[in-house]
């Protein structure tokens, strides 16, 4: 079982981008990377990548979406030795802003972060958020995989996922509740290491949002980690939920360690 055993408040590494902000004005921003370590990574797993909810633009002309210099600048902590090679990447949906950022809940392409991403890690994994689209599908490399109901074997790990939320079913990446549940049961019950959900649980005791029947659905059967964004938490992101534990990735990247984050001797 993969278990998180520290997770560190301070970024170490922020990378600075626009964002849509209220009535139509772009926000500048700084995207936190943070480390953190557990227990239970197979062998030869070093480093796994997890993050959500990167809806911005880069800084420059170029004004890719920012997911694309997310990735590259994990290449480069990688190339430096700051952090391990990653064996695995893991996105958990809503990867797209309009190219002037002028309104925030854009819904468009989202191509190009999973092609960045898949020069990142042999394996990349992903589900979609409320806000994401496809213009190619067929077109994703060979080694991303986008998850909705699916348990994949990768890195050593069985990892599941479910795309969208729960709302309205005729609007975009959205089930009812039944539904929605249905599926991510049906994932829970074949006993994945990891589940990738885009809506996640709620924090109850810290009164922070979240899906109430996910939450009452993985404390009862489910002792893996969950990991989702779609709802920004202040800190700490990680929970325990029953006999598992939930991380809410929003905003922020996450880069998962092997050990238990102190220097001995």
């Amino acid at each position: 079982m993969v278990s998180i055993v520290r997770v560190e408040q301070a970024p170490f590494h922020e990378l600075p981008h626009r964002t849509s902000g209220p009535s139509g004005k772009p926000l500048r921003n700084r995207l936190p990377f943070h480390r953190a370590w557990a227990t239970g990574l197979p062998d030869g797993v070093e480093a796994l990548i997890f993050t959500s909810d990167l809806q911005g633009r880069e800084d420059g002309g170029a004004n890719r979406l920012m997911g694309v210099p997310v990735a590259e600048a994990l290449m480069a902590l990688a190339a430096k030795g700051t952090i391990p090679q990653p064996q695995a990447a893991f996105l958990c949906g809503d990867l797209y802003d309009y190219p002037d950022c002028h309104k925030r809940g854009g819904t468009g392409p989202v191509e190009e972060v999973y092609e960045a991403f898949a020069g990142l890690a042999p394996q990349v994994l992903a589900v979609h958020g409320n806000h994401d689209e496809l213009a190619q599908p067929k077109a994703l490399p060979k080694h991303v995989q986008i998850l909705d109901g699916q348990v994949h074997n990768t890195a050593g790990l069985r990892v599941g996922g479910v795309s969208g939320i729960i709302g309205n079913p005729r609007r975009h990446q959205r089930r009812d509740e039944e539904a929605f549940l249905e599926v991510m049961e049906s994932v829970t019950a074949r006993r994945p290491h990891i589940i990738l959900l885009h809506q996640g649980p709620e924090d109850a005791e810290r009164r922070r949002r979240g899906a109430p029947g996910v939450t009452l659905s993985l404390e009862t059967g489910y002792t893996g980690l969950t990991v989702f964004g779609h709802t920004h938490w202040d800190w700490p992101w990680l929970i325990s939920l029953g006999a598992g534990q939930a991380l809410n990735v929003d905003g922020r990247v996450v880069v998962l360690l092997r050990g238990d984050g102190h220097v001995s001797g």
